[in-house]
């Protein structure tokens, strides 16, 4: 297997496990499933990181892709593998606890808070991320991940998916509640926070200019 179809079976089998873990959790009603998803997230960067880099998600893939750290052809490969996680953790988490996945309807159920709060929870996750990878303090992306996910879950009407892939995966979660229309919007939003994030470390990475 060459280095490229490594890096998306990793990419594939964290975001599977990470979307698992969030039907899981949501689905069995835990007073805890923010903490049980944010955990499981934390692991798998931490699994994946070494292979991959652990993106796990397309904004983060699309980030490194805008700061050359990865080609077009390592960012498609990502996004599919990350994609095709998020559906199969979609099947895994439903199955788990003997539900049904269901296609999405077309509606749109967003408002301007939902919108908002995609976007500043993608915007808070890039920026971190990038941050502490051009900072050369990858080690706690893990970890810092994890505790923003969770801390953003809590203060946003959306549970902070701010990630593409899950939103993809949440299309088909028993019983609706995630419309077409309404996860299409989650995402482009969520893409604009990633890029927004890069251009504010460009700001303040930018060297003052000698008098």
């Amino acid at each position: 297997m060459n280095d490229l179809a490594k890096k998306m079976v990793a990419e594939f089998i964290g975001v599977t496990v990470f979307v698992t873990a969030i039907y899981g959790a949501v689905i069995s009603g835990t007073g805890i499933a923010t903490i049980a998803l944010a955990t499981a997230l934390g692991l798998m960067i931490l699994m994946t990181a070494g292979i991959s880099g652990g993106h796990l998600n397309p904004a983060v893939s699309l980030y490194f892709f805008a700061r050359k750290a990865i080609d077009a052809k390592h960012l498609l490969a990502y996004i599919a593998a990350q994609l095709a996680g998020g559906f199969v953790g979609a099947v895994l988490g439903s199955t788990i606890w003997q539900k049904t996945i269901q296609a999405p309807s077309m509606d749109n159920g967003n408002s301007l808070a939902t919108l908002l709060a995609e976007f500043f929870a993608t915007l808070g996750l890039v920026w971190l991320v990038g941050t502490l990878a051009k900072t050369n303090r990858g080690a706690l992306i893990p970890a810092a991940v994890g505790l923003w996910v969770a801390a953003a879950a809590a203060f946003t009407p959306t549970g902070a998916q701010a990630n593409p892939a899950v939103s993809f995966g949440l299309l088909f979660f028993p019983g609706g509640g995630h419309p077409l229309g309404t996860q299409a919007g989650l995402i482009l939003v969520q893409l604009a926070g990633a890029l927004v994030a890069l251009v504010l470390i460009n700001f303040f990475d930018e060297k003052p200019a000698k008098k």
